[in-house]
């Protein structure tokens, strides 16, 4: 069984010791997927420093060279990984970026391609912001060839755009769900990679403020009795005392397990 990491938001505006103080004693046991964002737009959020809020403008991830040096370092540590994290990270009238962009294929092309050179790694995951996906970006990510990794991904055939797999692996969620006696309604995180003709995909369980140690373990343990694999996804900006002390003691929990196995969140889509 696979566990990996997922952290979003990464970005121009992160203080590199903000992730030293989330990640340091993390980070050597589990890699980090750090989602990052190539060109953040500036605009109130809280991700964002107070003063950038007005800026309305999108800042280039090399504008600050203490985290692309930082990124640089951890990543030839084997500390973490990158993944794209949609391109402005921006919010439109009418959705999200990779709801309402209009030039959706662009910015993953522009994207990968940027942090590829600014950080010197390979690229071949990407996380939607606010895990919000329409048909159209999930189209566009698909003929990216990159792999998706979200929190609350549709599997309704009509919400896809269709290929050959799209049927097959719907049945195959809708199986699991009657299985886990779930309701049509009732959340579900699949714990087993989709994969389609040009992307692969795999579901995170969350960890924000509120979430408990014992809503994970539950989620942990039946993704191992599936035989399934299992991703956690967070925000470091997010991560205070409360949630830290709910990470370290899911690892504990995790590595008590037999035959799990940490990693990069890369590695979840491995064919084996």
């Amino acid at each position: 069984m696979k566990v990996a990491l997922r952290d979003d938001d990464t970005s121009y505006f992160t203080d590199p010791e903000r992730l030293h103080t989330v990640y340091h004693d993390v980070w050597d046991r589990v890699p980090v997927c750090l989602a990052v964002v190539p060109h953040a737009m500036g605009f109130a959020d809280q991700a964002i420093p107070e003063r950038y809020w007005q800026a309305h403008r999108a800042f280039p991830l090399e504008e600050n060279p203490a985290i692309v040096a930082a990124l640089k370092e951890l990543v030839s540590a084997g500390r973490v990984t990158i993944a794209q994290h949609g391109f402005t990270h921006e919010d439109f009238p009418d959705g999200h970026e990779f709801q309402a962009a209009s030039d959706l294929e662009s910015r993953l092309a522009r994207g990968q391609a940027y942090l590829e050179q600014v950080i010197g790694t390979r690229v071949r995951v990407f996380v939607p912001p606010h895990n919000a996906l329409s048909k159209r970006g999930l189209e566009a990510v698909s003929t990216a060839g990159l792999n998706l990794l979200g929190s609350f991904l549709s599997f309704r055939p009509s919400m896809r755009p269709w290929e050959s797999r799209t049927l097959a692996n719907w049945w195959r969620v809708r199986n699991y769900r009657s299985a886990t006696q779930r309701a049509k309604g009732d959340r579900l995180i699949y714990p087993h990679v989709l994969r389609y003709r040009h992307h692969a995909e795999f579901g995170c369980h969350t960890l924000i403020p509120g979430t408990t140690l014992e809503s994970l373990v539950q989620g942990f343990e039946e993704a191992r009795q599936a035989g399934g694999h299992f991703c956690l996804a967070t925000h470091y900006w997010e991560v205070d005392v409360t949630m830290k002390d709910v990470l370290l003691r899911f690892l504990d929990h995790a590595g008590r397990a037999p035959g799990v196995e940490f990693v990069a969140a890369e590695r979840l889509f491995d064919a084996h």
